[in-house]
Parts: structure tokens; sequence; C-alpha cells
């Protein structure tokens, strides 16, 4: 073989040494020739694999033998190789001058017929080297000892690790291990910040992360709040009840409820003996309607500066089947994460810790069903809050960055010849100070621009409504508002001139016509009632024969005719001047004019417009709600319309979308939501 080898480089000029075996396949190709007209050519490597330097490019050298033209492949195709040259003709060399990391391929010559000839080599390229990682969360952790679940930190690593701590006092497993893990931390020392450091991988390479664990200091618990429903009688409905009311605690003299379908039941089957501190005697039975039912405790009075608090009550619910959620003013709600019963009908002692952000001065606690239906209610009862331990972080907020969702954009910068107010009232049973309604009041024409008020459960507390208190605003000069109310014991010039009326339907007048409406705010003879009954809420708008008091009943009772969900509904209505030439005189009786009758412009148009969410989502401001997640109507009527569509069916001939309006009206309205559900027009199913 050694002769053939110096052969074949004698012969064909081969500048390398050529191996005994593949100088002799050289000349079996030779000897077995044929006619003259057979392919003779051919074209291998004659090097070795190998392994891809990234230091010196000439050991990533292929030597090639070949007689005639030859083209380097590899496979796979689609690998990012680089060859330099690609190809050549006789004897050569060509370098490997990149290729994936980490990665081996196959490298071969054809020759120019397309023929190969002997097997390519294979070219390995090693992957970068990967230093060590490592992640410790979270960067500050604050130990519950009521909530054991919670006093983790997490390792996240690709290499061995150690944990270590300079104080003796927190006590934690593992301290060691490989890749990533969790640390439990078993106890810590109370008012103090403890470090604990963990060290992953050796020597220079290895990296250090940071946990600092944090213990409040151990104080005598205050009881804030303590609520055992007492010992009264059984069978009760809660609104309808005194006797349960038995708060005690540094906070509970401020308090309030708001119930809506909650018993107060007192049998056998309450929680004596059940749980630690079990009261027994009477309890809360609150039904399952996600929709309708709640037991809410307003205005619990803080500690000034605390911030850490630990809520107990007991239940015989799971936490799937009522949602807790707690507030700082009854608007923005945020969440409590508790554990509750294993399993329903089970009474079971409940404790939670949680973290205020911020200190607040008050605080409302939130229980509401999620919608399961239970046999035997959703019962619960003493319910209790006291200062310290902590756990989870809450950051109640109180809406401040949130402007009310009903007002339109011209709240803050109306018109000279505009005056927006506020109408404050108190709610019937609860005694809840709330708004009652916003008004936008055209001063020059005498008559309002919109009206926009929010409408819950809260405020339908009352029933009845008052005996005609028809009143000027107090807010706003009579001279500048309708003359629509007698200014003293017998007084008759209390309406406007009819003109437009008759003269568009023969007969008729105009009726004084609620936008918030009165029914929307029970309780006769008082406030919440008799604000309704001023003129800045107040419309012109045609009495019968004009169909108009029918389309508009029609529209009322499809926004707002319907039950009351848990959750907020919002709504504007207002009126559109196309002409100013509308004129009417107030301060009149039977068309005879008074010494108090003004010119008084009428509204050519009159809308009425509401969004809600479209499922229950209590303490979810609803700015922040997608256009999906909403649901809108909006109606636009002529004022002195002609319209046969009088029944309700017919109602759908009103409805536009938000947006038209807004363009007539040249101002947004809910300038919060998205304008997606504003551009599309409402669906009557979705509401009556």
């Amino acid at each position: 073989m050694k002769q053939l080898s110096i052969l074949f480089r004698g012969t064909l000029g081969f500048p390398f040494p050529v191996s005994g075996a593949f100088a002799l396949c050289l000349l079996l190709l030779a000897s077995c020739g044929g006619d003259d007209s057979s392919d003779e050519s051919y074209a291998a490597i004659e090097s070795a694999s190998f392994t891809f330097d990234e230091t010196t490019p000439a050991n990533n050298a292929v030597r090639v033998i070949a007689n005639t033209g030859w083209q380097v492949f590899w496979t796979p195709e689609s690998a990012a190789v680089r060859v330099e040259p690609a190809s050549g003709s006789g004897n050569g060399v060509f370098y490997v001058w990149d290729m994936p990391k980490g990665a081996s391929v196959q490298v071969g010559v054809r020759a120019a017929s397309g023929k190969t000839s002997g097997k390519p080599v294979t070219v390995t390229r090693a992957a970068d080297a990967v230093g060590v990682t490592l992640s410790v969360a979270p960067a500050e952790l604050l130990y519950d000892p009521a909530s054991p679940a919670s006093n983790v930190v997490t390792v996240t690593t690709n290499a061995s690790w150690k944990a270590a701590c300079p104080n003796s006092a927190l006590k934690f497993s593992p301290a060691s291990g490989t890749g990533s893990a969790t640390i439990t931390i078993a106890d810590a020392p109370a008012g103090q910040r403890t470090t604990l450091t963990v060290t992953a991988g050796e020597g220079s390479g290895a990296k250090t992360a940071t946990c600092v664990i944090v213990r409040n200091p151990e104080t005598p618990a205050e009881t804030v709040f303590s609520l055992d429903f007492g010992n009264g009688a059984g069978g009760v409905w809660a609104g309808a009840n005194q006797e349960w009311k038995t708060q005690t605690g540094t906070g509970a003299s401020t308090v309030t409820y708001a119930v809506n379908n909650v018993r107060i039941n007192n049998d056998n089957y309450g929680s004596a003996g059940k749980y630690s501190g079990a009261s027994g005697k009477a309890y809360a039975k609150m039904f399952y309607n996600a929709s309708t039912d709640y037991f809410v405790i307003q205005d619990i009075s803080l500690p000034a500066g605390q911030t850490n608090f630990t809520l107990a009550f007991g239940a015989i619910f799971p936490a799937d089947d009522v949602s807790l959620t707690v507030s700082a003013d009854g608007a923005v709600w945020k969440p409590l994460v508790y554990t509750g019963a294993s399993a329903y009908n089970t009474w079971t002692g409940t404790t939670v810790g949680f973290t205020l952000a911020q200190p607040v001065p008050k605080l409302w606690i939130r229980l509401a069903p999620t919608g399961t239906e239970r046999a035997y209610g959703l019962n619960f009862d003493d319910i209790r809050l006291t200062t310290g331990g902590g756990g989870q972080q809450v950051d109640l907020g109180t809406g401040a960055g949130l402007r009310w969702a009903e007002l339109p954009s011209n709240f803050e910068t109306p018109s000279s010849d505009q005056f927006v107010h506020t109408t404050w009232t108190t709610t019937v049973s609860g005694g809840k100070r709330v708004r009652n309604y916003t008004y936008c009041y055209d001063k020059r024409r005498h008559n309002p621009v919109w009206v926009a008020y929010p409408h819950h459960r809260c405020y339908l507390e009352g029933s009845g409504r008052s005996d005609e208190p028809w009143a000027a605003d107090p807010a706003l000069p009579e001279t500048q508002q309708a003359k629509i109310y007698p200014s003293s014991a017998g007084d008759v010039y209390q309406y406007w001139v009819a003109d437009l009326v008759t003269g568009r339907y023969g007969s008729g007048y105009w009726s004084r016509g609620h936008l918030c409406m009165s029914r929307e705010r029970p309780g006769k003879g008082l406030e919440i009632n008799m604000q309704t009954f001023w003129p800045t809420n107040i419309a012109p708008q045609a009495a019968e024969p004009s169909p108009f008091g029918k389309i508009w009943g029609n529209i009322e009772e499809a926004i707002s005719g319907g039950a009351i969900p848990a959750d907020t509904l919002y709504i504007v209505a207002g009126c559109y001047y196309e002409n100013d030439g509308w004129v009417q005189k107030d301060a009149s009786n039977n068309g005879a004019l008074s010494s108090l009758s003004k010119d008084c412009v009428m509204p050519t148009h009159q809308f009425k417009m509401a969004v809600r969410k479209k499922t229950v989502q209590v303490g979810k401001p609803i700015q922040e709600c997608t256009a999906d997640e909403l649901e809108t109507i909006a109606f636009w009527v002529e004022t002195l319309t002609t319209s046969a569509a009088t029944e309700k069916s017919q109602l759908g001939q009103f409805i536009v979308p938000i947006s038209e309006i807004e363009s007539k009206m040249r101002m947004k309205f809910f300038p919060g939501i998205p304008d997606a559900a504003k551009s599309r027009a409402g669906t009557l199913s979705a509401w009556y």
C-alpha cells in the first residue's frame, strides 16, 4: 500500500500523502474501465472528521482529491454553513469558516458530473459555554406567621446553590440544593429585617442574590370591629331587623350596613362549638344570586397609620362560593384571598391577614355570592377585624384617579351660559351620603343640557313618590332657572306656555319630565326623592295627544325598569337645541303670564343613554373594562315627534350609537370607556 501511495502521488501529482486504502480505491476505479465513453471522473474528501477550531482557522481545512471540477455540499442543507472556496477543480483544499454552534454537519464534495466518490466527513462545533444564572424572588418578603404558604422564597438557577443568613433567628429550609427550588421560611425575628443570601456556583463564576425577610413587631391586637349577630329573633330579613347589629370595637361606632337577600337565623344549625371562638346563636344566611345578593359592612373607622390587619370569620362555604372584597370608599373594591370551608355546609373558622399599601381612614368589607347554588344558603358568623398580622398586599386607592363614569366631557369646563352642579343626598336605610345626580343647566335657555347619574340598589331603599314638591334648585338663582314651581302657597303660575305643542297636535301642554326619574329615587317626603322635582332635573316634554310620553316611558322602562344589578348602572339624559327660535314663556297658567314669566328655549330633541357591565364584576371600575365587557344603549327622540311607534317592541326605531349623539352634542359621553363600546348601536334585548 505504501508503494501504491507513492505511485499515485508521483503519477497524479498529489501534494499530500494519500492513504493506502484511498489509493487502492482509486486503483480499482481505474482498473474497472469500459470503453472510452465511460465517466472516469472523481472527486472525494481525503480529510477525516474533525472538531471545528474556534481559534485556528487553518485547522478547519478539508482536503479534496479530484480529477475534475467539484462542488462542496453539506447536510442538513438548511444548516447555516459557510465554506471557502465552495468549488474548485482537481486536487485542492477548502475551509469551513462558520457553522451552527452546538451542532454537527456532514460535509462532502460532488464531481462536476454530480457524482460523489467516497464519504462525507463530520464536522462538529461545540456550543457556547453557559455561565451560572441565578435569581431570587421576591426581593423582599413580609413574613406572615398566620399564612405559612406565603412564606416562600423562589430560587431559579442552573447550578448548585447554598443559602445563608448571619442571623440565626431566621429559620429556613433547605439550605442548599441543585437547580431551581423553593426555600420555606419557618420563622423570622419579630420587628427585624434579615437578609437571606443565596450563592450559586463556585469560584470566580459564582453569583449571589438576596431576599430581605421582614417581620412586623409583635403588638397587642386591637379589635377594630366585631359582629357576632347577637341572640335575637331568627328567620328575619337583615334589611328589616336591627337586633343582629351587635357590632363592637374601636371602629364600630361609625358602621352602617348594606344588605340584600340576607336572613338572620337563630337555630340549631349555627356555629356553636364548630370552631375556636364560635359564638353560636344568631348567624347570617346569604342567598346565592350573584346579581342581587350581598352583605356589606360600611365605614369601619381604622386606627391612624395602621396598615396590618387580620380579618376572621366563620363560614360554611368554600372560598369559591363567596367573593371577599375590601374598599376604602365603597366605590373601588379589591379582593382578599382566603381559605373557606373544605366542604360545603361545614362550619369553619377562617383567618385572612392583609397589609394595606397605605393607611386609609375607613374600611368597607363586602361578602357577595359568586353564583353557585347552595341548598342551605351561604352562612357566616363572627366577623372580626383586628390590628396586626398583615399578609397579602392590598392597594385600596380611593378611585381618586377616575372621574365618575357618568360625567360627560364638559363637566369641568362648561360654557359661560352653562352651570354644572352635583346634588348630594343620603340613602334611606343605609344612611350613606351619595351623589344624587349631576346636571349641566343652560342659564340662557333656562332648560337642562344633561343630567348624569348612577343607579344602584342603594338608591332604592325608600318607597313612594313625594306629593308634588316642586321647588327651585337652591344652587342656582331663580332668575336663571325655569319657573315651573309655585313661589308661594296658591301660586298657579308654574307651567310653560304650550303654543308649540298645540300648534303641532291641536291640543296638549308641556309636561314636566324628570330626567333622573322620581321612581329611581323613591322616598316619599325625603330629600332623595324631592330633589328630583327641581327645574335643573326637568325637561319640557309634550303631553298627550303627543306620542312622546309613551315613547319616553318605554325608554325609561328599558334602561332602569328591570332588576338593578349589584354593579352600578350609569345614565345620562338630556336635551338638544336645534332651533333657538323655539321659545315659550314659563311662569304661566293656561296661557296666562305672570310678572315672573321669561323666555325659555325648548329642546327640539331629547336623548337618554346608559352603560353597565355585561356581567357582575363588583370592584372593577367601569373605566377599566374592555368594550366587550360593556353593554351600552342610547335613544334619540324628537320632542314634538309624530311617530306612531309607541309599543315597546318598536323602541328599536329610536336606538342610535352613543357616538352619534356625541357628534350632535359636541361632547363626549362616558369619556372613560372605549370608543368601540359607543360606536355600536345597543341591542334592546340586552336591556328588556
